[in-house]
């Protein structure tokens, strides 16, 4: 089967610290993420100097999806070809246990689309994408969206234009559903890929002064990027911290003494008070060379405790944080940044090695910790201290958020 094959490139060069997770999805014109919902096609975390390439091809599939009620996360299992103008039935054989699904050959049907009909007697969830080394024995079936719960005699449409979208920092698994947000959120780069010249797409992840930035080709030639490094002049990290006093009238002293103490270091401020309050909200810019809210976090304590008078001195109610993910045209989009994560120290979101509820130590050494100190019948009521070490934990970080899963499925072979 002739195929039109591009090799996509994703580059970091200028990324700088910290790293930055990035998302790809190909989402369709006509995605109302209920009867049409895209996947996050991959989901990479990306460092300075690193380079990671996928293949997207024109071959045009239907797949039965399965998609995990827990996770979202999409597995597509029996899959067949479908160019467009032909339709394909999937069928399920139930005289088999369990039930063996499988396509019938695609025919023409004479629209200009690609079709999945369901003949099922049930409902079915139809997966959509491409096929990559067809024919080959590392064939795979990429799914890009999912039309759920297709009811019997009816069709799913699988063909698509591939426009592909480049988010930084979003909160999917490879292979997950994504919802209608996306839709909202700047993106880094977006282009149809079929309408790109040649068979190399190479985009390259960096930040201009801060603001993290993609640049890549154009379907009208070129190179295209979410931001111009002229609108690029905010920091890309903010600090927010809620301060308590003893009196109303030592607030403002009292922030304007920490402000002159972190200002040589080059933070910028916003701080807003309810009046005539003993509280006030402190925003703090980060400079280029801090790269988390932690740090910025301690900074503020450093100049709270240079303040001798007990009385003037401020106290920490709460704290928040965010990211600037994008910039266009007066736009900005932040995401905000959890004090529980591993992004509050200035790690990637897919960082798994260490942990940020306990201050970035290694996770190896908090189980042995909890191994050696905390007995099961404490940890998790007759369970053993072991399956305790290893049971789920808000403080544990879930190391499947960010795995690949398993991708292909299995080219239906019809059943005679």
């Amino acid at each position: 089967m002739p195929a039109v094959s591009k090799t996509i490139t994703i580059n970091a060069k200028g990324l700088g610290k910290p790293p930055v997770t990035l998302t790809l999805a190909y989402i369709p014109k006509n995605a109302d993420f209920q009867t049409v919902v895209p996947i996050a096609w991959k989901v990479v975390t990306l460092s300075e100097g690193d380079s990671y390439s996928y293949n997207w091809t024109d071959i045009i599939g239907g797949c039965r999806a399965d998609i995990d009620t827990n996770t979202g996360v999409v597995t597509p299992e029996e899959y067949t070809p479908i160019p467009v103008t032909r339709s394909a039935d999937m069928l399920k054989d139930t005289s088999k246990r369990p039930a063996v699904y499988y396509f019938t050959p695609a025919t023409p049907y004479g629209q200009q689309n690609a079709r999945v009909m369901n003949r099922t007697n049930d409902y079915v969830d139809v997966g959509a994408g491409f096929i990559t080394n067809f024919d080959q024995s590392n064939e795979e079936f990429n799914p890009i969206y999912v039309c759920p719960r297709v009811m019997d005699s009816a069709p799913a449409y699988v063909n698509y234009d591939p426009m592909l979208y480049i988010w930084a920092s979003l909160d999917y698994a490879e292979s997950e559903l994504l919802d209608q947000s996306v839709t909202s959120t700047q993106s880094l780069w977006n282009q149809d890929v079929s309408k790109l010249t040649g068979t190399q797409i190479t985009i390259n992840v960096k930040r201009v002064n801060g603001v993290l930035v993609a640049e890549g080709p154009s379907a009208k030639g070129g190179k295209g990027r979410a931001v111009a490094a002229s609108q690029a002049s905010a920091a890309p990290l903010v600090y927010k911290a809620d301060l308590a006093f003893a009196y109303p009238t030592i607030v403002a002293s009292g922030v304007k003494a920490i402000v002159d103490h972190l200002a040589p270091q080059g933070y910028s401020f916003k701080y807003t008070t309810k009046g005539y309050d003993t509280e006030a909200e402190l925003e703090i810019t980060l400079p280029p060379t801090v790269a988390s809210c932690n740090q910025a976090e301690l900074d503020l304590i450093a100049a709270i405790d240079a303040n001798k008078t007990i009385f003037g001195k401020a106290f920490i109610k709460g704290h928040s944080g965010a990211i600037l993910v994008a910039k266009d045209h007066g736009l900005e989009t932040w995401i905000d940044i959890n004090p529980a994560t591993l992004q509050w120290y200035g790690a990637a979101p897919g960082d798994t090695n260490t942990n940020a509820a306990f201050d970035g130590k290694n996770k190896e050494d908090i189980v042995r910790a909890a191994q050696e100190s905390v007995s099961a019948a404490n940890g998790n009521g007759a369970a053993s201290s072991g399956e305790a070490a290893d049971a789920p934990s808000a403080e544990i970080e879930d190391t499947n958020k960010f795995a690949s899963v398993r991708r292909g499925g299995r080219r239906s072979i019809p059943a005679f």
